[in-house]
């Protein structure tokens, strides 16, 4: 029987605060803190919990037929720590289930797979598979790039920082003539497999579910899964990745009664098997090889081909991926941190003019109008943060200079006067 790996994803960025020129060297905060928590906290509330709370009923009900995935960002993980503490319980409940798999990722929704920094990509990637162990009791066995990200290099250094497996888009563009409903191998890489998102399929079912209340939902719910019933029945897997979003909300009720007739109906007619990709990987192998030196890559509302960008985002990444072996040097723990956050990807999403922000009936409301601003934002910030980067170094040369090390104690005869008396025993 063909099988549904169905992925959710959550990822939650440290957006960045109006920086203007003048603001460079102020020691001005970076972040626009009242939104990043504004946005943790009503997702904790109306999405996150209640919708695990959810699943984990909808779990229990199917007895074993329902299993999931989830692909949590790094930047997601440190909100949840600072913000709601009490959704790794959550989480660990669907974990603790034995039918919820996460995924891997690297630290930061990190761009840095792009860059030439191979220690620092492999170093991400590490940390991130270690935190999701240490918070689900899970170690990651597919890795899921940071907007699916993939190229051969990708999947090379993702093999030697020790996944065997990855996630990506199956765009048209790249796969052609195949069908994303098989695993492939990476080219000359015989022992990593590539997991295709059905483009299709996960389309589809984010658009039913993100517009429950309109009169054509039930219909095109029915013309889905028509469609999964019709598709080839050699192809035995077909992946589905949504932002997981798309089952909370002020409509939630809604949106979780049109994907349990989703569920239902798949496992009651047979339809397919729900299943996790690191059981899909044991019971299947790859029909044949895929290589690509051209990006692939997916953002939800966003199009799909926007790696590896245009000049501004370009400019960006490299002057930023400049300061990397300046950073290696740093003991200055809070210059580690922004570093981190500097390199998400929807710093640099928000420097193409095609971004949902600049389209949306609530532009005026957003932090910046045009591609332009958010350009100009950022390199004021990394000129900032470059200033600082200097500032250490210079205080680490100057405390260097100042705390020589003492010579050798038998060369110096010491006293120690006790009570008004000269003692030389320790000469």
């Amino acid at each position: 029987m063909k099988n549904i790996c169905l992925y959710f994803q959550i990822h939650h960025p440290f957006f960045f605060q109006t920086f203007r020129f003048f603001d460079v060297g102020e020691s001005k905060t970076y972040y626009d803190t009242w939104r990043i928590e504004r946005e943790i906290q009503d997702a904790a509330t109306n999405y996150y919990i209640p919708t695990n709370n959810y699943l984990l009923k909808l779990i229990h009900k199917y007895s074993g037929n329902l299993r999931l995935s989830f692909n949590i960002s790094g930047t997601a993980l440190d909100q949840f720590l600072i913000y709601r503490p009490e959704l790794f319980a959550s989480f660990r409940q669907l974990a603790d289930t034995g039918l919820v798999e996460f995924t891997g990722s690297t630290d930061s929704h990190s761009i840095v797979l792009l860059s030439e920094q191979k220690d620092e990509c492999i170093q991400s990637i590490k940390l991130n598979q270690e935190r999701t162990e240490y918070y689900f009791g899970q170690k990651p066995k597919l890795f899921v790039n940071t907007d699916l990200l993939f190229n051969n290099r990708i999947a090379k250094i993702a093999a030697e920082a020790g996944y065997s497996s990855i996630l990506t888009n199956g765009t048209k563009k790249m796969l052609q003539w195949r069908s994303p409903n098989y695993l492939y191998s990476a080219e000359n890489q015989e022992h990593t497999s590539i997991f295709f998102r059905n483009e299709n399929y996960s389309n589809a079912l984010s658009s039913i579910l993100h517009n429950p209340d309109k009169p054509e939902a039930q219909k095109q719910m029915k013309e889905l899964l028509t469609a999964l019933n019709d598709s080839q029945i050699d192809e035995p897997i077909i992946n589905i990745y949504l932002n997981y979003k798309a089952l909370g909300g002020t409509n939630r009720f809604d949106k979780q009664r049109l994907f349990q007739t989703f569920i239902s109906t798949v496992i009651k007619k047979q339809i397919c098997n729900f299943n996790l990709p690191s059981l899909v990987m044991e019971q299947y192998g790859p029909i044949s090889e895929f290589g690509t030196t051209e990006p692939i890559c997916w953002t939800e509302h966003f199009h799909s081909d926007y790696y590896p960008g245009n000049e501004l985002q370009k400019e960006a990444i490299n002057q930023l991926f400049k300061l990397s072996q300046k950073i290696v040097n740093t003991n200055d723990n809070s210059l580690k941190i922004d570093w981190k956050n500097l390199q998400t990807s929807d710093h640099f999403h928000l420097m193409d003019e095609n971004h949902p922000d600049y389209k949306s009936i609530y532009s005026s409301q957003n932090t910046f109008k045009s591609k332009y601003d958010a350009f100009i934002n950022y390199m004021n910030i990394l000129e900032d943060f470059r200033l600082r980067l200097k500032a250490n170094k210079d205080q680490q040369k100057s405390l260097k200079i100042h705390h020589k090390p003492m010579p050798p104690l038998e060369k110096h005869q010491q006293t120690v006067t006790f009570g008004g008396k000269i003692d030389h025993s320790f000469a």
